[in-house]
């Protein structure tokens, strides 16, 4: 199969001043060269850059277990509850479509951190991991005194 012409650029050349590409690894690395994290403008390019990265990654997983725990502490003392495990029933459409809101922010924001340890890049996954877990430590009993389990969001 014939491939198509680019121009004499051979299809990887002649693009002027355009930042490299973000480095896709799709195996477990420990790159500190072009990681993309979210965004192509939030890369890893130095040791100081990869050092604040791992900071704000350790920053929202923590934050991510503080986000779950203030939204079941909403729900739990807007509902009334006593148990966590109790259903949360009724209450009105506005309340459902707030619940339904935090739930979805809450999704969002589980797939965000899911798509940073999907770089694969060790330094980033253990800084997700990392602030999961103190923020779990932190968080995880309610004010019913249950401790939640980990999920997937």
């Amino acid at each position: 199969m014939d491939m198509p012409d680019h121009g004499g650029h051979g299809g990887h050349g002649g693009h002027g001043d355009a930042p490299p590409m973000c480095a896709m690894n799709m195996a477990l690395n420990w790159s500190t060269d072009n990681v993309c994290v979210l965004f192509d403008f939030w890369r890893v390019t130095s040791t100081l850059s990869l050092v604040l990265t791992c900071a704000a990654v350790f920053a929202l997983g923590y934050g991510y277990e503080l986000s779950r725990a203030r939204v079941r502490a909403w729900e739990l003392s807007d509902a009334g509850l006593a148990r966590a495990d109790t259903p949360l029933v009724g209450g009105g459409r506005r309340r459902r479509w707030t619940r339904s809101v935090l739930y979805a922010a809450l999704v969002g924001y589980s797939y965000a951190l899911m798509l940073i340890f999907m770089t694969y890049n060790g330094f980033l996954m253990l800084a997700v991991v990392a602030g999961a877990a103190v923020g779990h430590y932190a968080f995880s009993t309610d004010a019913a005194g249950n401790v939640r389990g980990a999920n997937c969001h």
